[in-house]
C-alpha cells in the first residue's frame, strides 16, 4: 500500500515535469520579452507588439523607409531616444492601436536608438531597439 503512495507520488512528479518544461519550451517559441534579433531592406515593416518590438535591429539603407504598425491591445510607438524622429511626425499621435501605421523615410545616415514611450525608456530598457541608417 504505501509502495503505492510512492509510485503515484512519483508520476505526479513525473507529469509536473513535464509540464514545466513544455511550459517553458511554449514561452521560449513564442519569444519571451524580446523580438525577433533583425531585419535588413529598403522598405521594412514592424510590428509592435504588447511590450516589445517585432525586430531589435533594423537595418535600412539612406532612402529607406519603415513602416510601423500597431499589432497589440496596448498603444505603441517608436521615437529616437535622441529626438530625431518619431512616429507621431507620420501617424499624428503618439498612440498607435492596432492596426495602426506610421511611415517614416530615413534620409540620415546614423545608429538611432529608439523605444516605446509608453513601455521603454531612451537608456534602451523594456521595449526599445537599434535603427542603422547605412550610407550606400
Amino acid at each position: 500500500m504505501a509502495e503505492e503512495a510512492v509510485r503515484g507520488i512519483v508520476q505526479v512528479k513525473s507529469r509536473l515535469s513535464v509540464l514545466a518544461l513544455a511550459g517553458a519550451l511554449l514561452i521560449a517559441a513564442c519569444g519571451g520579452s524580446g523580438g525577433d534579433e533583425s531585419i535588413s531592406g529598403q522598405d521594412v515593416v514592424v510590428k509592435m507588439y504588447d511590450n516589445r518590438f517585432q525586430y531589435t535591429e533594423i537595418n535600412v539603407p539612406v532612402g529607406g523607409t519603415v513602416t510601423w504598425v500597431g499589432a497589440g491591445r496596448s498603444p505603441h510607438n517608436a521615437v529616437d531616444a535622441k529626438g530625431a524622429w518619431s512616429t507621431a511626425t507620420a501617424f499624428g499621435s503618439l498612440e498607435q492601436l492596432e492596426g495602426d501605421e506610421a511611415v517614416l523615410t530615413y534620409d540620415e545616415p546614423g545608429r538611432y536608438l529608439f523605444f516605446c514611450t509608453f513601455h521603454g525608456d531612451a537608456e534602451g530598457n523594456g521595449m526599445a531597439g537599434v535603427l542603422v541608417v547605412r550610407d550606400g
